[in-house]
């Protein structure tokens, strides 16, 4: 699916703004895309553009962030500063591999927003999507833990994988399983915020796991995620009647993946954000 994201600019000479302009328009055909917003709606922004090397665009943004300061900026600069961990630079001249890099760096770190990451897909990716999964795992060991604790329950490397990026993101520490009998060794010692668990498993499969999760004293409060390559109602009953509480079909797409997270672990999004 598709998504644009509104981009609010402070400063930046006219053909700068021409040239981002250009630039967003190049790579419509992207899943990641940006638009820019006009000076009365930069409330609307997800990320924010501040020419650093502007003093009125400093004072404006200044004044600006008193009261929208938890949107993302890039600072933008001729003199930008090759290695910084803390803020976000954009160097000038505004080209389209570095524009696009660095804003695609911020969805990824600030919006948790990953369209290449599909658990259970099966696509080869490009070069592209490739690097900008490499980008995600290193921001996902880089997030600061949260103590929320998860099991990943599946025979798939790529979805293992997956699952381990995309919820490294949101810092959690997360305990992977391949089979169902070694998920039930992990629940016997480790309580968890949440559990992920695949249908078709080698051995026990997920309904009977799921069933087993249930009835232990340390884990039959935890949610349970079935994640499985089937859509029928009648597995989606007997995954309920196991006590599965939400039912995903793989490849799962990041934005459902994303809604159950904060459905289950509202507080482990919201300070991650």
């Amino acid at each position: 699916m598709d998504k644009v994201f509104k981009v609010g600019i402070f400063g930046l000479a006219p053909n700068e703004q021409n040239t981002l302009g250009s630039i967003f328009k190049l790579a419509a055909s992207r899943s990641r895309q940006y638009e820019m917003v006009g000076a009365a709606n930069k409330a609307e922004a997800e990320i924010i553009l501040v020419d650093i090397d502007d003093a009125n665009a400093l004072t404006e943004w200044r004044s600006f962030s008193v009261h929208h300061g938890s949107i993302p900026i890039i600072k933008v600069s001729k003199n930008a500063p090759c290695d910084t961990k803390e803020d976000v630079y954009l160097r000038r001249p505004l080209t389209l591999k570095r524009v696009l890099e660095t804003l695609d760096k911020v969805t990824i770190e600030s919006h948790k927003y990953v369209p290449e990451l599909i658990v259970g897909g099966e696509d080869v990716l490009d070069e592209e999507a490739t690097a900008a999964l490499q980008d995600a795992a290193q921001s996902a060991q880089q997030t600061r833990r949260t103590g929320t604790k998860v099991l990943v329950v599946d025979d798939s490397l790529p979805v293992r994988k997956s699952m381990e990026i995309q919820l490294g993101l949101y810092g959690m520490d997360i305990d992977f399983a391949e089979t169902g009998e070694e998920a039930l060794e992990y629940i016997q010692k480790v309580v968890y915020d949440i559990i992920f668990l695949d249908l078709m498993l080698p051995g026990i499969d997920g309904y009977k796991v799921c069933k087993e999760i249930k009835s232990h004293k340390l884990s039959k409060n935890t949610p349970v995620v079935m994640l499985t390559g089937k859509g029928s109602r009648f597995d989606k009953l007997r995954g309920t009647m196991a006590g599965a509480s939400v039912y995903l079909t793989k490849p799962v797409e990041q934005e459902k993946l994303k809604e159950v997270i904060g459905q289950f672990l509202p507080e482990t999004v919201a300070n991650v954000e």
